[in-house]
Parts: C-alpha cells; structure tokens; sequence
C-alpha cells in the first residue's frame, strides 16, 4: 500500500529526514516510534505531500505520488488523523464530518458507519467542536478522516493527552478499523500501545530508521528501548 524509499527531506537548509525507508502493507498497522524531534511529524509530511522530500521516492497503491500535491494524494485514497486533532472548533460534529465527506461507494464510510465505530458522536452531534472533551475530539478526527474513504490512514499521535479509558477506546477503533482490511500508518509515544496494535513496528532517531521488526523483537530488545525510547 506504501512503501517509503531513501527519502531526505530538509526544512531550509536542515537536514531532517536522512535516508528513511520503510513499508505498509494492505491491512497492515506499521508503528512509527522515537522521542520527540526525531522526525517523526516530517515523515507524515512528506508522506502525504505537505513538505515534499528532495529525494527519494514515495509509492501509494503503485503509483509514485513524491512530489504530488497533497489534495490529489487525498483524492488517491490517502488521509490524515493530525497531530493536536484539528478538528474545526465552531463547527458541530456533524458539521465536522460532512464537510469531509466524498462520494459514496458501496464500501464506502457514512455518518451511520462512523456513528457504529464511536457511538459517543452520535450523542454529540449539535455540540461544537471545542465543546468535546479531548478523547471526544480525537474521535471526531479519526471519523472526519474515514469520511474520506481512506485505503491508507496516517495517524500522528492519536493517544496524545488522553486517559487510560480513551487510550483504550481508540485502540478497540483502530483494531475495527484494521479487521476491515484499511491499512494504518500510526506515529505514537506510547509504546505499550503501539506494540499492542501494531503489525511492525519502526523506531526513528535524528531522521533515520535505527530499527525496524516485529513488536515481539522491540519489545525484547533493551539497547533499543533504552537509547532511543528512553526506557
């Protein structure tokens, strides 16, 4: 579904992104973790076209989309869960989810989809965006984004803030979300939850993939997690 290949990306003349690779299958959640600054943003950046790499290559479904503008990559079947939300503040929930929502297909997500994935939405739905709790919010995201009808999510810190019991809830979304074949591309702090939903998991540090496997192979090794998590 995506495979990232030698990329080098640069804001002005800093050297962010130095080489990275990596791939997401189709249904497959891949994890993309390190501390902060590490690069991490600027890969989704790139990804999706908002600060294209000077070089390298970026392939979506088979085609290369590297330096393609970031409305037709969305239009290819490409979206965004950012980090901080973003949702629209003085637009209601069903506001926020209509203005993103695209032609139906006959697997394509509804209002009635996004309501059976978060039900609390559905309570929600004349209240304005900054009058949703923060696990509230994120779900409005996460949903806004599906109404695109995505084949491949980016999701940029989607646990950030939140408490143990909307951890869950998002975790329980996105295991819904990866039964029904959409492939997750997930950048996380938290690497509990991380190596809980992820497939694959890569760990990034000063702009380069410093270790890439299974989260069973993360998990037991130490050097990793102590140099570049910080545990």
């Amino acid at each position: 579904m995506l495979e990232v290949e030698e990329i080098h990306t640069y804001y002005g003349e800093s050297h962010i992104l130095q080489g990275v690779s990596l791939s997401v299958a189709r249904g497959q959640v891949v994890a993309l973790l390190g501390r902060n600054g590490m690069g991490k943003t600027t890969l989704i950046r790139s990804i999706i076209g908002f600060t294209p790499p000077r070089s390298g290559r970026v392939t979506f479904a088979g085609a290369e989309i590297t330096r393609m503008s970031s409305d037709r990559i969305v239009g290819m079947g490409m979206a965004l869960v950012p980090q901080g939300r973003r949702i629209f503040p003085s637009l209601t929930v069903l506001e926020n989810l209509s203005v993103a929502a695209r032609a139906r297909t006959s697997q394509g997500w509804t209002l009635e989809r996004v309501f059976a994935l978060f039900p609390r939405l559905s309570e929600r739905l004349t209240h304005r965006g900054n009058k949703l709790s923060g696990g509230e919010q994120q779900m409005l995201a996460i949903g806004r984004a599906l109404m695109t009808n995505p084949a491949l999510l980016l999701m940029d810190e989607p646990t950030e803030g939140l408490a143990p019991l909307l951890v869950r809830e998002v975790g329980r979304a996105l295991a819904e979300l990866k039964a029904q074949g959409l492939s997750i591309l997930l950048v996380e702090q938290s690497l509990p939850f991380a190596l809980k939903v992820a497939d694959h998991v890569n760990v990034l540090s000063r702009g380069r993939v410093v270790h890439s496997g299974s989260p069973t192979e993360l998990w037991a090794n130490e050097e990793v997690k102590s140099r570049y998590l910080g545990l």
